[in-house]
């Protein structure tokens, strides 16, 4: 997803599963770039050379469905030729989403919530060359996850909320007594979370920090190889947007680590297990943060305070 303006952050799950999570076979000709995401990027690379019109035909090649939505804001028209996202096609509250900044939205037909049967993009009517490819990585991004991933992503979506709703209910017992009510619940609190951090990590992992990837990829082109279309203006705009996905990430990884520093302090000297099993997980909090931390800092961008 790209936005035109920055200052909205959505809240949605626009996710799928980390290979790490559910590995499957591997993708020869993938290359791993930040997080350990994989992407084929030798379909990437002609469209750095590429008109809109063969850009958008290129997609379509892809077997991807794509359609335009109206600019709110009445920019000059660049992608007329595409059928219009109707709410017989697209369900209106994803067509809605473009009257709050958004310029691009990839559906994946993995996850049932969007009704797609098959990877489809919209498009304000005004996108350019940068927001084109930036949802095409986003189809890439999905193709190999659909390649080496055995779970879909309507089901991390499921799983996400139950990990969350049973942590959260083990903890707010605690916190409302002051104490476990017994070893069953401690260990029941801590497991959960763990469970609930390892989603919350592949949600980061594959929602905002795709996000921050896929515009590293976009920022080093722009450099080094003067894509057809790409404007100093984009780049300004991709630098708003990395602040805006880096920190909603972030902030996420911030929420499991303020629990990393207070579940440890509800357990005693006989919970060695449960001590070490949370300290594993937190370590790899720590690590998709600073993981997302040096990313940022190689491109010189830093976080809005």
């Amino acid at each position: 997803m790209a936005f035109r303006s920055f200052s909205k952050l959505l809240v949605m799950a626009l996710v799928s599963l980390a290979k790490t999570a559910f590995a499957g076979p591997a993708c020869n000709d993938c290359r791993t770039v930040d997080f350990g995401k994989q992407i084929e990027l030798k379909f990437l690379r002609p469209m750095l050379k590429m008109t809109i019109p063969e850009k958008l035909g290129y997609i379509r090649s892809f077997g991807v469905d794509i359609y335009k939505v109206a600019d709110p804001e009445k920019a000059p028209v660049t992608v007329g030729e595409l059928p219009e996202a109707t709410t017989d096609r697209i369900a209106k509250k994803y067509i809605q989403l473009f009257d709050e900044d958004v310029v691009g939205l990839y559906m994946t037909p993995s996850n049932p919530i969007y009704r797609v049967v098959k990877p489809t993009i919209l498009f304000v009517d005004s996108s350019d060359d940068w927001t084109l490819i930036h949802e095409f990585a986003h189809y890439l991004f999905d193709r190999v996850r659909m390649m080496t991933d055995s779970k879909t992503e309507g089901q991390l979506v499921v799983k996400s909320e139950d990990a969350q709703e049973d942590f959260f209910d083990a903890r707010n017992k605690y916190q409302q007594l002051g104490r476990y009510v017994d070893e069953e619940h401690k260990h029941h609190t801590i497991k959960s979370f763990i469970n609930y951090a390892r989603v919350q990590m592949i949600f980061t992992r594959t929602g905002d920090f795709e996000e921050t990837t896929i515009e590293k990829i976009l920022r080093s082109a722009y450099k080094k190889q003067k894509p057809h279309g790409f404007m100093p203006e984009h780049f300004e705009r991709s630098t708003r947007y990395i602040r805006s996905t880096s920190g909603k990430g972030q902030q996420t990884l911030n929420f499991l680590l303020s629990d990393c520093q207070a579940l440890p302090k509800t357990l005693n000297a006989n919970d060695s297990n449960l001590k070490s099993a949370l300290a594993k997980i937190c370590e790899q909090v720590r690590s998709l943060k600073q993981a997302d931390v040096d990313v940022l800092k190689g491109l010189n961008i830093q976080l809005s305070p």
